[in-house]
């Protein structure tokens, strides 16, 4: 294998878990199925899962772009601090993943969905604001809340275009809304509680040392009950509800000591399982009851 290839190989491996984002989004997309079909549509499932598995891979690479400075303070062991892989390489992957994602939007359309062509390139779109971090870095630096509720926000287009390669007609309806919403609340609640680590190199700039346990705890619950009421609306409260009180204990635990913050960071990450899973398990139980 070519240095160049097996670098890019050992990059991937290490970042962006492959096995992990296909599983994330094969769940994701057949349960924004769903939520609004009682079958699955296989072609749209396929495609689905590509444009997200895409979008995801696309956003690693970002971050990793975006995170070096301090990367090289605090993760100096990761691919791009150590040298592996040189930021213009990164650079170079994430145009030609941009142009691919925007080619497969044009041809979704062209092949007769342009609903879907048009939410996966909104994607890929707003991704790329993400990236230039909305032309106002240094007003959302120190606003750690506002960048991650801006930085959240595509998991609305996202949702949708999920739902668009199945059913492009539902798209704009109520119950796809409020899976995003839960979607939203559990990744907004996991982006901060993956980020409480008391003893983490202030470069970091965690959650608890910027804004304080009681902004923290704040943020956290109403992302938690955001994705719970969501959950209700679509019929899975059963499911999400009792991951959300125990994530929630689990705060509460963290705010006094906080040296328990993994406990808090694994129930947000369950959480996040919980309600990709949640439609489909909820269809599984029907069908098999």
């Amino acid at each position: 294998m070519p240095a160049e290839s097996a670098a890019w190989f050992t990059f991937a491996r290490e970042r962006f878990q492959i096995p992990a984002v296909l599983i994330f989004g094969a769940a994701q997309s057949a349960s924004a199925q769903f939520v609004v079909s009682s079958a699955l549509d296989w072609v749209a499932l396929v495609v689905s899962i590509s444009g997200i598995s895409g979008l995801l891979v696309v956003m690693r690479m970002m971050d990793e772009l975006k995170d070096l400075d301090k990367d090289r303070i605090a993760h100096p062991d990761r691919p791009l601090p150590r040298g592996l892989i040189s930021p213009e390489e990164v650079r170079y992957g994430l145009r030609i993943s941009i142009g691919v994602l925007l080619c497969a939007s044009i041809l979704i359309g062209l092949l007769g969905n342009p609903i879907a062509g048009a939410l996966l390139g909104l994607s890929a779109g707003y991704s790329l604001l993400m990236y230039r971090e909305f032309f106002i870095p240094d007003f959302l630096d120190a606003r750690p809340f506002s960048y991650a509720a801006t930085h959240q926000v595509i998991i609305i287009p996202i949702y949708a275009f999920a739902t668009a390669t199945a059913v492009p007609e539902a798209v704009f309806t109520r119950p796809v809304l409020w899976f995003a919403m839960t979607g939203l609340g559990a990744s907004f609640a996991l982006e901060v509680c993956r980020k409480l680590d008391p003893e983490a190199h202030p470069a970091l700039r965690t959650y608890l040392t910027v804004s304080g346990p009681g902004r923290t705890a704040i943020a956290v619950a109403a992302s938690v009950l955001l994705a719970v009421y969501g959950a209700y609306k679509i019929g899975v409260f059963a499911i999400m509800g009792p991951v959300a009180l125990a994530l929630l204990a689990s705060l509460v635990l963290t705010m006094a000591r906080p040296a328990r913050f993994k406990w808090t960071a694994g129930f947000a990450g369950l959480f996040v399982l919980a309600q990709v899973f949640a439609p489909t398990i909820d269809h599984l139980v029907e069908v098999l009851s």
